[in-house]
């Protein structure tokens, strides 16, 4: 039998052994990929069905992503996706710089003209996506570009912290193709990835400083354009 995969990516639970984690694995990577709008709801019995499993999983993989504030329980059990908040945002952004910043410069040492190809691999799919307007293909390589980064830190605990800063950005994540047209215009100039491509050359030149302040500034690029978007929107 062909396990089938919904609209948001979610697949039927066919491993009984370790099903909760499973569920919780499943969940936490579509809320990273933005697959879930914010203030979207979603029942125990309809994720139960959707994954073919019984209530009980659901319930405490939705206790975990609770537990990591990436989703809200409501007093009758619903789960929902937090809404938008323009001050959540730039808390989220603010931790991302600092962690994301000094993991980066961590990873520096470790990471080699080997390393520098792969991230140019990653960055050319990531343009071309862009000029596709595939959204989600820019949201996947712009993933893979900083955890492969980020791996090079050799700390599971720092990435662990990273993974969850970006879990909670799924909702911000899911807005980026209000931004498409424009990003569409500016990478007709500028390119997609600039910031990824200083990246690069500071690796290449060994400039440990410059290789951090482009991560960084990568990610203040990203949270002006999504601010740009809620801001008139809602409230912080």
């Amino acid at each position: 039998m062909v396990s089938k995969t919904d609209s948001k990516g979610l697949q039927p639970i066919l491993e009984r052994q370790t099903v909760q984690d499973q569920v919780y694995a499943q969940l936490r990577e579509a809320l990273i990929a933005g697959a879930f709008e914010a203030k979207e709801t979603f029942t125990i019995a309809a994720l139960a069905d959707r994954f073919h499993v019984s209530h009980m999983p659901v319930r405490e993989a939705l206790r975990r992503l609770a537990a990591e504030n990436a989703l809200r329980i409501a007093p009758s059990g619903t789960a929902y996706v937090p809404a938008l908040s323009v001050t959540e945002l730039d808390d989220i952004t603010r931790a991302r710089v600092i962690i994301e910043g000094a993991t980066a410069e961590i990873a520096f040492g470790n990471l080699g003209v080997s390393d520098v190809a792969r991230l140019r691999e990653i960055i050319v799919r990531h343009d071309a996506s862009g000029m596709a307007s595939d959204t989600v293909g820019m949201t996947a390589a712009n993933r893979e570009f900083h955890f492969y980064i980020y791996r090079g830190s050799q700390s599971p605990v720092l990435i662990s912290q990273i993974e969850n800063l970006w879990l909670r950005s799924g909702p911000y994540v899911r807005i980026l193709p209000l931004r498409l047209e424009e990003l569409v215009k500016a990478g007709a100039r500028d390119g997609f990835t600039p910031y990824h491509e200083a990246a690069c050359k500071a690796l290449i030149a060994g400039d440990r400083a410059a290789f951090r302040q482009a991560i960084e500034s990568d990610i203040m690029a990203s949270h002006r354009a999504l601010r740009h978007v809620i801001a008139g929107n809602v409230t912080g």
